[in-house]
């Protein structure tokens, strides 16, 4: 029998396995502790997530109470010698597994944080209250802001803590040499296909799919799949319809932000398992409020067909929905006659038209229905006025303009629930009009009303609470306006505007400043000064900040050389990177990122 395949790769970087499913499936942190010397903790691998639930025990005063329960995980490892998962009480749960060098032990592993049961209103309230000492989280947003920190963390129950439990346990074999890496590699992929991916979704696949990560391309975007994604995701075509789902709550007793944050947790979990009944078709979370089906039809489909088979697909999606939240859903389509398409613009598209469903009383919404279709219903009540809203800002009429706001808004308000997700809707299609209308009144160039719409749409998406929606519409009315009354004044904003963000992109080119300003329709001198009137800095300094809040960034959140880090940011020369470096953060590189493991190591 011929001897097995050694994968020579699995060889040279034995945790390679292991890094890939806590990074792309659960996000967890990775730290070795050697028991002759307890207080230090080696981090392998750090989280990714926006907000992790220990600062709030830095937040709340329970950072000594946090030390003095990771110290008894260690004494506890002492006594017992074998495997356990520990929570402090709050419901974040650690994984902690034995080190063993020929039977004896000299350190343990431990990798968190992550959920064991799926949380409810009355155990988060609990943990809440055993956190602060009050009960009371109405128009908290730290608790909110908690909540969604909760959600955010892993649920893993079933044959996921099984599973992950035994990758934990087979790497600390092989950080002794007790184990052969290889076959290590091998039983964690052959765990990760079977059981990790059947319950989890691919992190990195969506946040790649949808923003410009030029770390991680999307592959979707060269018209082909990767080996590891037809593998794990189940994919044997490229998606070329996007679904965006949300619970719709028309005629619903709605509750409280907190029932319906916990009901759209659960639909999301259950949307991905759902989804994996349909063929070709995979389920991502939308936020805090929905979710979204990647899917295609069958290939040789004409266009009735294509449109009936996604109808067939929503119409499962619906009695799904119905039968375990007795609701029905409101659906965004947008769909692609070819494979490859722009991924992020038909995601923009879907959770638009998702938008647009209550407002103009539908349940299913085409995005080729969305704009210029006169067939598509618009109830007068709800668009009086913003129609009046739309013509007085087209005329530039300022003290009509002002009146009729206000009574907009508070409109919305009054028919939004409460809810910043229907407040946003509103004010996006308002504004949307808006900029219809200007595109055919206005002398200012199309491309500059498209590129304003784009920066407004990016605004709303990510203002979180009713009063940032307000301010932006506020804002965004009264540079509609300014386009119309002074349009030369504002086409100079937005093509400066445009140009700040051209940097932001391709800050890691070899960037000048006759280059940009040619870019975007300047002469030399008067983008510079102009850039310098906007920003508040000039053209050279503007570039190195940007740079440098890159290099920092990598410099904390990965293993890159430095000299790697140096061209990742654009910086062609070591030394001249070095030198700037030090000026602005009064550290060298090396000892910049040093000083953050530090802070990390004095903070476990």
């Amino acid at each position: 029998m011929a001897p097995e395949k050694v994968d020579w790769v699995r060889q040279a970087f034995p945790y390679y396995e292991m890094l890939r499913v806590l990074s792309f499936y659960l996000d967890l942190e990775w730290w070795i502790i050697s028991l002759e010397s307890t207080d230090r903790w080696y981090e392998i691998r750090r989280h990714r997530r926006p907000n992790w639930p220990m600062d709030f025990d830095y937040l709340y005063g329970k950072r000594e109470e946090r030390a003095r329960w990771n110290e008894e995980q260690v004494q506890r490892m002492l006594k017992e010698k074998k495997t356990f998962c520990s929570t402090m009480g709050d419901g974040f749960w650690s994984l902690y597994v034995p080190i063993f060098r020929k039977k004896e032990l000299v350190g343990m592993m431990q990798t968190g944080v992550f959920l064991r049961k799926a949380p409810d209103r009355a155990t988060l309230l609990k943990h809440w209250t055993k956190l602060t000492g009050t009960s009371s989280f109405e128009f908290n947003p730290d608790f909110f802001k908690y909540v969604r920190t909760i959600m955010d963390c892993p649920l893993v129950e079933g044959p996921v803590i099984r599973a992950l439990q035994e990758i934990v346990e087979l790497y600390a074999r092989v950080v002794t040499g007790e184990a052969d890496s290889d076959a290590v590699c091998r039983r964690t992929e052959e765990l990760k296909l079977k059981v990790i991916a059947k319950h989890l979704q691919h992190l990195l696949w969506l946040e790649t799919l949808i923003k410009n990560n030029r770390f991680y391309p999307p592959t979707w975007r060269v018209g082909r799949f990767m080996h590891w994604e037809t593998q794990e995701m189940g994919f044997q075509r490229l998606p070329t319809t996007i679904l965006a789902v949300k619970l719709d709550d028309l005629g619903e007793p709605l509750g409280d932000d907190l029932d319906l944050m916990i009901r759209n947790y659960h639909f999301q979990k259950e949307a991905y398992k759902f989804a994996q009944t349909i063929p070709n078709t995979i389920a991502y979370p939308l936020e805090d409020y929905g979710a979204l089906f990647f899917t295609s039809p069958e290939p040789g489909h004409n266009e009735v067909q294509a449109k009936l088979e996604t109808l067939d697909r929503i119409d499962s999606i619906s009695k799904f929905a119905s039968s375990r939240f007795k609701t029905k859903v409101l659906t965004g389509v947008s769909r692609s006659p070819v494979s490859g398409e722009n991924p992020a613009r038909m995601y923009r598209e879907a959770v638009a038209s998702m938008g647009f469903c209550g407002p103009l009383n539908r349940s299913i919404l085409f995005y080729e229905d969305v704009r210029g279709n006169p067939t598509v219903p618009e109830p007068a009540n709800f668009f009086q006025q913003a129609t009046q809203l739309i013509e007085a800002c087209t005329k530039g009429n300022v003290g009509e303009i002002e009146t009729l706001r206000n009574g907009y808004t508070e409109k919305i308000l009054a028919q939004s629930s409460g809810r910043p997700e229907n407040v946003r809707i509103h004010f996006l299609y308002a504004l949307g009009q808006i900029v219809d209308i200007l595109k055919k009144r206005s002398l200012v160039p199309n491309d500059h009303f498209t590129s304003l719409f784009g920066t407004i749409e990016r605004q709303l998406q990510t203002a979180r609470t009713i009063a940032d929606l307000i301010a932006v519409f506020r804002e965004s009315l009264k540079r509609m306006l300014a386009m119309t009354l002074k349009p030369l004044d504002v086409s100079q904003d937005i093509k400066l505007e445009a140009a700040r963000k051209y940097i932001d992109e391709n800050f890691n080119h070899d960037l000048k400043l006759e280059q940009v300003a040619r870019e975007n329709g300047f002469s030399v001198s008067v983008f510079g000064r102009g850039f310098k009137k906007s920003a508040g800095m000039g053209f050279s300094a503007y570039l190195r900040k940007v740079r440098l809040e890159e290099a920092r960034k990598l410099l904390m959140t990965t293993r890159l050389p430095i000299a790697q880090v140096s061209q990742e940011c654009g910086f062609n020369n070591l030394q001249y990177f070095f030198d700037l470096f030090k000026r602005s953060t009064l550290r060298t590189p090396q000892e910049y990122r040093d000083s953050q493991k530090l802070k990390d190591s004095i903070e476990v």
